[in-house]
């Protein structure tokens, strides 16, 4: 049965409703993106991949709630989507839910350890809960891999990385 399943969803990644809502999340057309991963859904409705790229489009169009549903429906449905982990953490950072947050980027950073973005928000949610040292780490982990804004937020506090 699992082998029917990925069949399934190797197929549902070369739809063309699919490839049509990454470009248009690419493109900033975040309601547009809604409409054409909700048509993923309603042909494919156990595909988390399609869940957690509409919880990034309505994130991007500040549907909180819809966005963590959507979220929450994705890793029920597959916990190996390091990206929507990383994207249910941007959003508990964004409700100030930080110690949710850094759970978040943490399995994330479980499954992808170069995972430079996640490590760079979860060094701000670490400076928001007041562990210094651990956001200091991240932060700097994150700019030494290249991450301009870890770099920024170092070097407004004239810190070296």
């Amino acid at each position: 049965m699992r082998d029917i399943n990925n069949r399934a969803h190797e197929e549902t990644l070369c739809d063309p409703s699919f490839e049509r809502g990454v470009r248009l999340l690419e493109d900033c057309a975040y309601r547009e993106a809604i409409d054409a991963f909700s048509a993923v859904i309603d042909a494919d409705p156990v595909f988390g991949e399609a869940y957690g790229y509409r919880g990034l489009a309505y994130f991007s169009v500040n549907m909180w709630q819809e966005a963590m549903d959507d979220y929450q429906t994705a890793l029920s449905l597959d916990s190996s989507l390091e990206k929507v982990y990383f994207f249910r953490g941007m959003l508990r950072s964004q409700l100030a839910r930080y110690e949710e947050a850094v759970n978040d980027f943490n399995i994330a950073i479980e499954w992808d350890h170069d995972f430079v973005d996640a490590y760079c928000y979860r060094g701000a949610c670490k400076a928001f809960l007041n562990d210094q040292k651990g956001a200091l780490h991240d932060l700097r982990f994150a700019a030494q891999l290249g991450h301009k804004i870890a770099q920024k937020m170092l070097s407004l506090r004239g810190i070296s990385w």
